[in-house]
């Protein structure tokens, strides 16, 4: 049960592994695992997958950096016997360059993941509220992934 849930949820937590942003803008971002834990349950199975991201934006404002780094959480939720995701849940949270914080989360849609942003100190606090939609681009290995996102409004 391990091993199917290990590729499945690597699979997937690539589209999980991403937030933020600026109204109208999209950007691209790379997500490396850096912690795993599983629990299992008598009828399901609980994941929770930690990434270490960098998210690059495309055309940032004045005062906004081209680059930040990133740290995600993924929580996914397996049926016993399933190896898709019933549901899952993210959070993101960055501390960019000049120490503005945003944190944001993801939930599933259609397309991949609803991102919103949820918080912001500084230059980001104005974009409480924005959502994206993100995917998976590239899944290079069983770790690493590259993605996108795009503004929805």
């Amino acid at each position: 049960m391990k091993k199917m849930l290990a590729g499945s949820i690597l699979a997937l937590m690539p589209t999980l592994a991403l937030a933020g942003g600026h109204s109208g803008l999209g950007g691209t971002g790379t997500g490396i695992t850096v912690d795993n834990e599983v629990m299992e349950g008598k009828t399901g199975v609980l994941v929770k997958n930690t990434t270490s991201d960098v998210w690059t934006w495309d055309n940032p404002p004045e005062g906004f950096h081209k680059a930040t780094a990133a740290t995600c959480t993924q929580f996914l939720t397996f049926a016993v016997g399933q190896e898709q995701p019933v549901g899952f849940v993210a959070t993101c949270m960055s501390v960019d360059p000049d120490g503005d914080v945003s944190v944001s989360l993801l939930t599933p849609h259609p397309e991949g993941a609803l991102i919103t942003q949820t918080s912001g100190t500084g230059k980001w606090a104005a974009y409480t509220g924005v959502k994206w939609i993100g995917g998976t681009d590239i899944q290079i290995d069983a770790n690493t992934s590259t993605y996108s996102w795009k503004a929805t409004d």
